[in-house]
């Protein structure tokens, strides 16, 4: 019979050991090392100081992006691959940091160079509206949604997403 199943002749169950009880403390594991989640927290509190300075530079580069985008609107599909990797960065690491507000914005910007037609360039006064949002944000070290004024900065770039991807 096996050390942890149960058998009746005919046929044998078997049951794994809990590898997460053990983990955690149970049947004589070590347990959760809080050191290590004191470490972690460190470090993301070290990050999320730090968070407001890339995205500043996000920013910049999304600036120069939109302008390019005006000078050779040809580039729309090249430029929008970058402005999408830009804004998906900002909205993930935007939650993570506590800046929920600038999640929503960069969700925007992702939503809308998704959605444009194919047959139209990219407009560079929508990357410029999101990116002006983004920087606001920051600016004002806005943390959360931003309350009301955040709600309705994040409807009003929605909207206007809405209208340039119908």
């Amino acid at each position: 019979m096996a050390e942890n199943g149960h058998s009746n002749g005919a046929y044998q169950l078997i049951t794994p050991p809990n590898l997460l009880k053990v983990k955690v403390g149970g049947q004589g594991g070590k347990g959760i090392d809080i050191e290590a989640i004191h470490q972690a927290s460190s470090a993301i509190a070290y990050m999320a100081d730090e968070f407001g300075d890339r995205v500043a530079l996000e920013i910049a580069m999304l600036m120069k992006l939109s302008h390019d985008l005006d000078n050779d609107p040809s580039r729309s599909e090249k430029i929008g691959a970058k402005v999408l990797r830009i804004a998906r960065d900002v909205a993930g690491q935007g939650e993570t940091f506590g800046y929920n507000l600038i999640s929503k914005v960069g969700e925007s910007m992702s939503r809308y160079v998704e959605n444009v037609k194919k047959s139209e360039p990219l407009n560079g006064d929508v990357l410029r509206a999101h990116a002006d949002a983004m920087r606001a944000v920051i600016k004002n070290k806005v943390t959360g949604d931003g309350g009301q004024v955040g709600i309705e900065l994040v409807e009003s770039l929605e909207q206007l997403v809405d209208r340039m991807t119908r």
